[in-house]
């Protein structure tokens, strides 16, 4: 990083992944519609931090919404937001859901002047003269871009401060389409930070070199597949004895966390236990009415046991919960070894897949095993 010469300090919010108008997998549809209005809450929160703290700019790094569903209401609220910060610039980065290419509220000429969009799969920049600051990005211009806009740049101003703003999939896989960046371009280009999207659960701050990058993370988390909750990140950059300091810290605006847990239930023989069971994890884990809840029940079980689909939210006091059986029923189960009847070859015949390292055939036995012997004792179960 060079010497710079400029005194002022700078805020910088960096977000990435919000998803507005996003549909909510894994919910209800009616916990999907109030999540959809929770994220425009987390999102105004947002808003409202951004004026109350003064920022200078914000940057934006891809998926501000999801295309295919963003509504008119939407774009009046962008638009809106937008216009009352005018002291602040919006630096938006497009990335693979709201990618520019025919994208109505990018290239409609309705956003504020306060707002500054990429719009090529090229290396583009933004210069903010009375700052010294220049901003570095790119737009998808589709749903992929196979190569790093960064690859063989440098910054054009090392007396600036510059920053890089873009959806990324920073040392990824070879043959990614999700515009693959690796840290060795990010060295050779020279900027002083790194604002990364498209990674929903985020990252620390991370220093390459005398610079610092870094993921967002989505605002408010949107699923299982994305679990933990929702925030930005805070960049200040100021100097400190001459030399040019940034201080960050994360910050949080969602409102529902989402988690994945598993509770191991051998040996249980009742829904209580295993009400018990699942009651001392979100004791122990503090989860409550802000949680959604994804759980894995394993272990091993009697063959008899029926577990329930789903017990509920509402018994535990949860936003929502989910719950997969992924128990085998392999517990006491010794006398079907000896068994000579149908039931112990039915047993012998499974026991191979219930005991196999592969997740998918190990329940495919669990289930044939579970339905088998209940025809064979003419009892009924809920497949």
């Amino acid at each position: 990083m060079s010497e710079k010469t400029q005194t002022k300090i700078l805020k910088f919010l960096h977000c990435a992944d919000i998803h507005l108008d996003t549909p909510f997998i894994g919910l209800s549809p009616e916990k999907s519609d109030e999540r959809r209005v929770g994220l425009r809450s987390a999102f105004m929160k947002m808003m409202e931090y951004v004026r109350g703290a003064g920022i200078d700019y914000v940057l934006i790094s891809g998926d501000l919404f999801d295309t295919e569903c963003a509504t008119n209401s939407t774009a009046e609220l962008l638009i809106r937001e937008f216009r009352n910060c005018p002291d602040t610039r919006f630096i938006i980065a497009p990335g693979k859901l709201d990618f520019y290419e025919n994208n109505p509220i990018y290239t409609s000429g309705r956003l504020p002047e306060n707002c500054f969009v990429f719009d090529s799969d090229k290396l583009g920049r933004f210069d903010f003269e009375e700052d010294k600051v220049t901003v570095y990005g790119w737009a998808f211009m589709g749903e992929s871009l196979a190569e790093s806009p960064l690859y063989d740049n440098v910054v054009g101003d090392t007396s600036n401060i510059n920053i890089v703003c873009g959806y990324a999939d920073l040392d990824g896989a070879i043959g990614s389409l999700d515009c693959p960046v690796s840290t060795a371009d990010m060295k050779k280009f020279g900027a002083d930070y790194y604002a990364f999207g498209s990674r929903h659960e985020g990252s620390d701050f991370v220093s390459l070199d005398a610079a610092m990058y870094a993921y967002a993370g989505a605002l408010e988390s949107t699923g299982f597949e994305s679990p933990g909750i929702g925030g930005a990140k805070l960049v200040i950059v100021k100097y400190d004895g001459g030399e040019l300091a940034i201080d960050a810290k994360n910050l949080t605006f969602g409102q529902i966390v989402f988690k994945k847990e598993s509770v191991d239930i051998t040996g249980v023989d009742s829904t209580n236990e295993i009400i018990n069971r699942v009651s001392c994890l979100l004791s122990e884990k503090k989860y409550g009415a802000e949680t959604a809840l994804y759980l894995e029940l394993i272990g091993y079980v009697d063959p008899r046991f029926i577990i329930p689909k789903n017990l509920g939210s509402e018994a535990f006091g949860l936003y929502s919960f989910e719950m997969k059986d992924k128990t085998v029923p392999l517990y006491n189960t010794q006398s079907f070894k000896r068994d000579m009847s149908i039931k112990g070859e039915l047993y012998r015949q499974l026991l191979p897949m219930m005991e196999s390292e592969s997740e998918e055939e190990r329940l495919l036995g669990a289930r044939a095993f579970r339905e088998g012997l209940a025809a064979l004792e003419n009892r009924e179960i809920d497949t």
